[in-house]
C-alpha cells in the first residue's frame, strides 16, 4: 500500500538555531578564557562577534565580558598615552629652559619629535578602538536591547553637533529634550534599564577617552558634547529605574563627575554630581542586597576621595593659572580615574 507522505520536518531551521546557540556558547567560553589569560584584544574580537551573532540582547554575564574586554584594552593604551604625554611635557619644558646652542639641545629636540610621533600613533590606536566599540554598540547591541531608546539618538546627536556657548547651556538643552513626552515615554517604558544605563555610560566613557587623548583638545568638541549627551540619557534612565545605591548608577555618577572635572573644566558641577550620588547612596545602603554591597561601597569610596581632593584644591576660578594650557594638560593627566569596576557595574 502507498505510504502517506511524511510532514515536512523543521529540523533544518531548528538545527540552524541550535548551531547559532552552540556558536554563541563557544564564543562566550572563548571570551572567558581570554579574560583569564589577560588577552583582552582577542576578547574584544570574540565579544564583537558574539554581539553580531545574537538575535537578542546580551545577558548580564555577556554584557560584563564586553565591558571587561574594551575597558582593559583602552585603559592600557590610555596609560601609555599619559606616560608619553607627561614625558613630552617634560622635554618641552627642558628645551624652553635651554640655550639653543647647548650641547644636548639637538638631541633633546630630536627625542621630543620622536615622542610626539609615538604619541600620535597611540592616539590613532585609541581612536580606532573607540570607533570599533561605538559602532558595535549603535549597530548591534543597543537596537537588540531596546529599539525605542535607540530612537533618542538622532536628537541627542543633533544637539551634540549644535553650537552652545557653555556646558550648562548644552546640559540644559539635553535635559529639556529628555524631559519631553516622547523621550520620557521611551525612558519610562524600557524593560532593560540596567543594560541601557551600562551601554549609554559606556558610550559616554568612550567619547570622554576621545576628548582626553585628542591632539586638538577642546572642551566644546563634538566628542565632549556627545559624551555629555550619552551621560545625560544614562542618568535619566538610572534615576527612573535604578536605586541610588545601585552600583551601575553609582558608576555612572563617578565617571560623569570625572568627565565634568577633568574634561569640561567644571569642578563645581563635578562636585555637585559626586556629592549628590554619594549622599543619596548613603541613605539607601542599609537596604542594598549583600551581593551588590561591596561593588557599591567601592565606588562610593572613590566618589568620596575625589570629592575630598577636588574640594581641597578649590575651583579653577580661584587660581591665576586657570587658563594655562600646560597646567590644564597636567591636570588632565593626574585626574582621578574611574574605578576598574566598569565591567561589573
Amino acid at each position: 500500500s502507498d505510504s502517506k507522505p511524511k510532514p515536512k520536518s523543521n529540523s533544518s531551521s531548528s538545527g540552524s538555531r541550535n548551531n547559532g546557540e552552540g556558536e554563541g556558547e563557544r564564543l562566550r567560553i572563548q571570551a572567558e578564557l581570554a579574560e583569564k589569560a589577560c588577552r583582552y584584544k582577542e576578547m574584544c574580537v570574540v565579544m564583537r562577534r558574539l554581539s553580531e551573532l545574537k538575535s537578542g540582547p546580551l545577558n548580564t554575564n555577556e554584557r560584563n565580558l564586553l565591558g571587561v574586554a574594551y575597558k582593559n584594552v583602552l585603559s592600557a593604551t590610555r596609560v601609555s598615552w599619559r606616560i608619553l604625554t607627561a614625558h613630552e611635557i617634560g622635554l618641552r619644558n627642558t628645551l624652553d629652559n635651554m640655550d639653543a646652542k647647548a650641547k644636548d639641545y639637538k638631541q633633546i629636540e630630536n627625542e621630543l619629535k620622536q615622542c610626539r610621533d609615538y604619541r600620535a600613533m597611540i592616539e590613532k590606536e585609541i581612536s580606532q578602538k573607540c570607533e570599533e566599540i561605538l559602532q558595535c554598540l549603535s549597530k548591534h547591541i543597543l537596537p537588540k536591547t531596546d529599539s525605542n531608546i535607540s530612537k533618542l539618538d538622532p536628537n541627542v546627536l543633533s544637539l551634540a553637533h549644535s553650537s552652545y556657548t557653555d556646558v550648562k547651556s548644552l546640559e540644559d538643552a539635553m535635559n529639556s529634550y529628555l524631559s519631553g513626552s516622547e523621550a520620557s515615554g521611551y525612558i519610562l517604558q524600557t524593560l532593560n534599564a540596567a543594560s541601557i544605563v551600562f551601554y549609554y555610560k559606556m558610550r559616554g566613557d568612550i567619547h570622554r577617552y576621545l576628548v582626553e587623548t585628542a591632539s586638538d583638545y577642546r572642551e566644546d568638541s563634538q566628542d565632549a558634547n556627545m559624551a555629555l549627551g550619552f551621560y545625560a540619557v544614562a542618568t535619566r534612565v538610572a534615576k527612573a529605574h535604578l536605586s541610588p545605591g545601585d552600583p551601575i548608577r553609582l558608576g555612572l555618577a563617578l565617571n560623569k563627575s570625572v568627565f565634568y572635572h577633568a574634561m569640561m573644566s567644571a569642578p563645581g558641577r563635578a562636585c555637585e554630581i559626586a556629592k549628590n550620588a554619594f549622599d543619596e547612596a548613603v541613605m539607601e545602603m542599609p537596604k542594598r542586597p549583600s551581593s551588590q554591597y561591596s561593588d557599591s561601597t567601592l565606588i562610593m569610596s572613590v566618589l568620596r576621595d575625589n570629592l575630598t581632593t577636588w574640594t581641597r584644591a578649590g575651583t579653577d576660578a580661584e587660581h591665576p593659572s586657570a587658563n594655562d594650557p600646560l597646567r590644564n594638560e597636567r591636570r588632565r593627566l593626574r585626574a582621578h580615574e574611574d574605578v576598574g569596576g566598569d565591567a561589573k557595574t
